[in-house]
């Protein structure tokens, strides 16, 4: 069988939980793997029609009213599940940060530097934001508080929030580097080297 895309996992991943409708997989995927996994609501749609047609899930529609379609892992998804859950992840992070494109394609660094000093105080701003959220996410899964204390590592998901916070604290540390100094400053082997 050709392999899935990232996507296609993420619903079977999200069904292993129990049957569900795609409008509720898309809620779980906003409040979950949404924060660091990009999942347009139509894609949801296309992926577990795809799955259907594969055999690794099964769809029920309802025979009246509003003909609610609910989704189900089938035994072959579950394998498939399985098999990319302890299989190797060869593919490396995709970044794919639109803060970072418009910082690449700056023409201003060598006048006055005004346009990348915008740009990189709106970064601070978004990414304090995000990180924010998620400590907000921490303290209402319980996982820490506002005082400082850090996740505890009893769950895969508050490993995947520690990720995302680093990140967001190691980004507005760049951005706010590139700020105070501008782009020129920055050196791209981190600092104090």
């Amino acid at each position: 069988m050709p392999s899935l895309s990232a996507s296609a996992y993420v619903v079977l991943g999200l069904l292993e939980s129990g049957p569900a409708t795609p409008y509720a997989l898309d809620r779980e995927i906003q409040r979950s793997v949404g924060h660091f996994w990009d999942f347009p609501r139509s894609q949801i749609y296309a992926e577990a029609a795809r799955l259907v047609r594969r055999g690794l899930v099964t769809e029920e529609r309802e025979a009246a009213g509003r003909r609610r379609r609910t989704l189900a892992l089938t035994r072959a998804g579950r394998d498939t599940l399985a098999a990319w859950l302890t299989g190797p992840a060869e593919a490396a992070t995709d970044v794919r940060d639109e803060g970072l494109l418009r910082l690449y394609f700056q023409q201003d660094a060598a006048s006055d530097g005004e346009g990348v000093r915008r740009l990189a105080q709106a970064q601070v701003a978004a990414h304090r934001a995000k990180l924010a959220e998620y400590e907000a996410i921490l303290v209402w899964a319980g996982a820490g508080d506002s005082a400082g204390v850090g996740p505890r590592f009893e769950t895969p998901q508050a490993a995947a929030l520690a990720f995302g916070m680093r990140f967001e604290e190691l980004a507005v540390e760049f951005w706010t580097e590139v700020a105070e100094g501008g782009a020129g400053v920055v050196d791209p082997r981190g600092r104090g080297r």
